[in-house]
């Protein structure tokens, strides 16, 4: 595939709930990257349940997460709004 960074994954604890989080660099989305990164994570994290925020149009990450069988976060799962990148898109802040 590459020899470079394509992304991370790590789950963390606050409030008490288990979360996940991940970024996958926008050149490498749709091959199932995500999908695969999370599978590895959920066989090496014995927590359940874990939670996961997105943004609501974020249609290939709600996907990944459902594979996962992730729930939403209490709140719905949903982050309000997508903060302002200018033509970025989802990539990280530089």
């Amino acid at each position: 595939m590459t020899d470079g960074f394509v992304g991370s994954i790590a789950s963390f604890v606050i409030e008490g709930d288990t979360e996940v989080t991940y970024w996958i660099d926008r050149s490498f989305w749709g091959r199932g990257i995500a999908s695969r990164a999370l599978g590895l994570l959920l066989e090496l994290n014995p927590v359940r349940p874990l939670f996961a925020r997105v943004v609501s149009d974020n249609i290939g990450s709600l996907k990944v997460l459902q594979k996962g069988r992730i729930r939403h976060h209490r709140n719905g799962g949903f982050v309000r709004q997508r903060p302002e990148r200018g033509d970025r898109g989802n990539d990280p802040p530089p």
